[in-house]
């Protein structure tokens, strides 16, 4: 006779917080090619607490031969990143302040204001706009004087030292790419949704998943021990998920790794072992974690958009919001057309009467979580963008959130409909 996780049913096992902290001090850590990439992309302070952190584990540390060669075909660009960063807010900066002037030129013909009187609100315009680019030319520059040569090179080359596993022989390789091209048509973890991939110039295509998988699992089982993956990949063949809530890696990967060594696996994110670095005795600041979490939303906001959001998509989402989590259906109701769809991190602190040391980690979960819901009963469109994405102009803290363009008119209709007047369109 069986019981509940035996057989096929092992991977469902979800982990337990203890669990998690005793495969965090026992178990093989294998660390992915976009962790060690997003340490040009963290703040300073949080790209050197993640490597106290990973040195915390010793011997335990691992990466794989296929995540190191993703590293260095992928560094340049992420070490270049704050560079284009600042290029593309400077420019949008330079955009918007030619836009508020052509407004104030309008302006100023339809009501007969006096040329003069134009050339100095337009001055103020390019003086503010100026300053701000000035600013961010400046931080730039701190920044890069902070990581004069590659810091973050340097402490990898000790980090990594022996860390390694070795290169795979050219027909094993052959035979793991021919495996991840069968899993990717099957839809097998790990490694299908990147099927776009399979027709990229890289040796590789879309395999780099299931290698880094194949090394990771390898490597643990010569190690008779657990393997705990830490990646910022969030997709459907790493993980687990209901709606945006991360419960584990996919059964079929635990069912897996557990087939091949009888060993448990984990999954974490790197906001989730910042989280945890106390278990290893590694002292971190309180902020790092929720910088690790920007940058992986910023990468998901960034992720290209297929559809847009519908007036009905947004009043299903806004009545599920409504039941579930109403200071975040009140915040977006709040970015209408004339406050340019932005709503302000004070405003959220108003509308949730939250105390000034609550932070905002976490407050767009329900937005992503009931958006999944809704897309899987045939209601948002798949491909729509994060409807209320959280903006950190000074690298850690939230300043404000922003919605897609198309969702202030709707918000704006919406209100409309429920104040019984006609849509203005």
């Amino acid at each position: 006779m069986n019981g509940l996780y035996d057989g096929e049913f092992a991977g469902y096992k979800i982990a337990s917080p203890e669990e998690l902290d005793s495969a965090l001090r026992e178990a093989v850590v294998a660390v992915d090619a976009n962790v060690l990439l997003d340490l040009y992309r963290f703040a300073s302070q949080t790209s050197n607490d993640l490597i106290k952190t990973l040195q915390g584990l010793g011997d335990r540390l691992v990466v794989p031969h296929q995540a190191l060669r993703e590293f260095w075909r992928h560094r340049q660009r992420s070490q270049g990143s704050p560079r284009g960063a600042t290029k593309s807010a400077s420019d949008a900066l330079g955009k918007a302040a030619r836009s508020m002037n052509d407004t104030l030129r309008n302006w100023a013909k339809a009501v007969g204001v006096n040329a003069g009187e134009v050339a100095g609100l337009t001055a103020q315009v390019d003086d503010f706009v100026g300053s701000l680019q000035d600013e961010l030319e400046q931080a730039l520059a701190e920044a890069d004087a902070e990581r004069v040569g590659d810091p973050i090179l340097e402490q990898l080359e000790e980090l990594l030292a022996g860390r390694v596993t070795p290169r795979l022989p050219d027909e094993e390789h052959a035979e793991c790419v021919a495996e991840a091209n069968r899993r990717i048509d099957a839809e097998v973890p790990p490694g299908y949704k990147d099927a776009d991939k399979q027709d990229d110039d890289s040796a590789d295509g879309g395999a780099g998943d299931y290698l880094v998988w194949y090394q990771a699992t390898r490597y643990a089982a010569g190690q008779d021990r657990d393997l705990l993956i830490v990646t910022r990949d969030e997709k459907e063949d790493w993980w687990w998920r209901q709606g945006a809530d991360f419960i584990g890696p996919r059964p079929e990967l635990a069912l897996e790794y557990g087939a091949l060594t009888g060993r448990r696996l984990f999954l974490m994110r790197p906001t989730d072992l910042l989280a945890r670095a106390f278990v290893l005795e590694v002292v971190v600041d309180r902020e790092s974690s929720a910088d690790a979490s920007r940058v992986a939303d910023d990468e998901a906001a960034e992720e290209p958009a297929t559809a847009e959001w519908t007036l009905d998509a947004v009043a299903a989402l806004l009545e599920q919001l409504d039941d579930q989590a109403p200071v975040q259906a009140a915040a977006l109701r709040l970015a209408t057309p004339d406050k340019r769809g932005r709503v302000s991190r004070e405003e959220v602190y108003v509308l949730g009467d939250y105390s000034d040391e609550r932070m905002l980690r976490g407050f767009t979960r329900p937005y992503h979580r009931l958006t999944a819901v809704l897309q899987a009963r045939g209601v948002v469109p798949p491909g729509v963008p994060q409807i209320f994405v959280a903006r950190y102009p000074d690298g850690v803290r939230t300043s404000y959130f922003s919605v897609p363009d198309e969702v202030p008119p709707l918000l704006e209709a919406l209100a409309q409909r429920a104040a019984g007047l006609p849509r203005q369109d």
